[in-house]
């Protein structure tokens, strides 16, 4: 039998809200968003990275703001188990609002708005994180943590 690859990340990424409206990023080709941000790199903490990535990615300084929670997720594409740590930080982008969806840096990324009550039909992933915006917009107590996997005791 062969074995299945695994990988593991641990990822940045922001909350960008402008009205009713969340940025979200595709990979061309896929079936769900993700929330702008990107791999931790090693010697680096996680609010540099989200400003490194935005920067990356969309070419705009970017203030890194309160840490909102985390979301730790699993999935599978063929031949390789994934693994992940979302860290999920609230983001302002001062030059960008959501009357115009800002231009990718990279070519198999987009950035678009969608609003906040449609992000089940945008298909943000992972799914948990959709529960964590909610409560923070509705001002809970954070920080938020969810997950995909089944706890013990469940």
């Amino acid at each position: 039998m062969e074995r299945q690859n695994q990988k593991y990340h641990v990822l940045a990424r922001g909350i960008i809200i402008s009205g009713e409206n969340i940025l979200v990023a595709h990979c061309k080709g896929m079936d769900n968003t993700f929330l702008p941000g990107g791999h931790v790199e090693f010697r680096e903490g996680m609010r540099t990275t989200l400003y490194r990535e935005i920067e990356e990615e969309l070419g705009q300084d970017s203030f890194v703001k309160e840490y909102i929670g985390c979301v730790e997720a699993d999935f599978e594409i063929p031949d390789t188990y994934h693994q992940e740590i979302n860290h999920l930080f609230r983001v302002v982008l001062p030059k960008i609002s959501h009357d115009l969806n800002p231009e990718s840096r990279e070519n198999h990324l987009e950035f678009y708005w969608i609003k906040i009550n449609e992000m089940e039909q945008h298909n943000l992933q992972p799914y948990p994180v959709r529960d964590i915006i909610k409560r923070y917009l509705n001002n809970k107590e954070g920080p938020f943590w969810e997950s995909t996997f089944k706890d013990y005791g469940d």
